[in-house]
This record gives structure tokens, sequence and C-alpha cells, in this order.
């Protein structure tokens, strides 16, 4: 989904996938990474992802935790050397690419939103409280996936702005629908360990299945409602959207 919603930003401005391909690789790099220290037994302990056993169920801790080192690595080193349809990406564009994947990663991002996740074990959260793991843990690649396209573009900083409101609704919402899948879906259908946050406050505890199904179409409407800007041109980044409300896995 990340690397698709980089390529969707940059195709809104012409970018040709040859262009935009290594950065979003390089943050499918970066969530896989944080997929892979998720399952780990100290994290979530979950055993299945995608539909096969979690990483350091085949090949031990040990090896998991080094594969998501060796893919984080290997993310700025895609960056580092990511070419361009038209040479080498210019330096300020390099160096600002970096820069916005160790946001999103670190204490500010989703290495914060897991360790607030992991202090919230055992007590029953607010919304607000909630909406911040979330934020954190979640949407910090959206928001990043979303700004990397458009820095590949040198997009206006007005439309950079909508994009990153667009893609924090997104996140928001995709959690939000990740939470009823938890509840209501099987391990056929989403590939993974079901039924998992029954003793961690989520928006289904907080919401109900409906209020949470609510709340996820409220969040798309505002993610869409910032495309506006850019007319037809957004169709696919509105489609994007509109398939994380109803997605099935």
């Amino acid at each position: 989904m990340r690397p698709i919603l980089t390529l969707a930003v940059g195709s809104l401005f012409g970018g040709e996938p040859a262009r935009l391909l290594p950065s979003a690789c390089a943050l499918e790099m970066v969530h896989a990474a944080s997929l892979v220290l998720d399952d780990l037994p100290c994290m979530d302990a979950a055993s299945l992802r995608r539909g096969r056993p979690a990483t350091h169920i085949v090949y031990g801790e040990a090896t998991a935790i080094l594969a998501a080192v060796a893919l984080l690595n290997h993310a700025y080193g895609v960056i580092a050397g990511a070419p361009s349809t038209t040479g080498a990406l210019k330096e300020k564009v390099r160096a600002a690419l970096a820069m916005r994947f160790s946001e999103a990663i670190g204490t500010g991002g989703v290495i914060g939103g897991q360790q607030a996740d992991l202090s919230a074990v055992g007590r029953t959260l607010t919304l607000r409280e909630l909406e911040f793991v979330h934020s954190h843990k979640t949407g910090s690649l959206f928001i990043a996936s979303a700004e990397v396209g458009a820095l590949l573009m040198s997009a206006p900083g007005p439309d950079r702005l909508a994009l990153e409101n667009y893609a924090k609704n997104l996140g928001l919402a995709f959690q939000i629908t990740d939470d009823i899948l938890d509840a209501q879906g099987t391990i056929e259908s989403t590939g993974k360990d079901v039924g998992r946050d029954g003793s961690r406050t989520t928006f289904v505890t907080l919401c109900g299945v409906n209020g949470a199904r609510q709340l996820a179409g409220e969040l798309v409407d505002a993610a869409v409602a910032h495309l506006d800007r850019f007319g037809r041109r957004s169709r696919l980044l509105r489609d994007l959207a509109f398939f994380i409300a109803r997605r099935d896995r």
C-alpha cells in the first residue's frame, strides 16, 4: 500500500515509474522491517504474516532482528544510489528523502508509536491516546509515502500540504479497518493472526464495530476532500482511499 501511494502521488505530477520506484521500494523495505520486528515475541508475538509463518518462526529471533536491520540499512542505500530518468537525483532531493525516512521511522514516527503501543498494554486508552499511537505507528509511513512522491516531483508547498493531510487521514482509516478485520476477519482472508487485540484498546473496543466503520468512513471522506484541488488528476488517489475503506485483508 505504501509504495503504491508514492507511485500514485508521483503520477499526479506526471512522474514516470522509473523515477519513483527506487524510493517506493525503499519505503516498502522500511515497512517490511517494521512488520518483522512487530511480530517478535517481545512485541506482538504473532505467528503469521501475509499468509505465511512470521520471519522469527521460520528463521529464529536473532535472524529476524538482523533481517529487519538489514532491510532498514538497504532502504537508505537505495535512496543513496537511486537514479532518475534524467540522471542521478539532485543531492538536495536525496538529502530530503533521507531526512524524511529518518523522521518517519524514528521516535517521532513508527518507533515512537510502537513504544507508546507497548506502554499501553494492560490499560484502557482514550480515543486521543489511541489516535496518537496509530498516527505514529501506522500513519507516519503513510504520510512519508505521500511526501516522498511529492518530493521526487518537486511539488509546490500547498500541494504537499494537501497530500500530507490526505495521507494522515488515510493512515488512520487504514488502522481502523485493520482493527475491524482483527475483530471480524479470518486467518484465511487476512493472512495473519486475528482476535489478538482483545486485551488491548483498539478503535473497535472503544467505538464498537459500527462506530469504527463510521469513523473510518469519515476519515476517508476527509482524506478525499483534500484532493479537490487536483481535480480529475487525483482519481487514482481517490480510488485508493475508497479501497482502504472497504478492504477485507
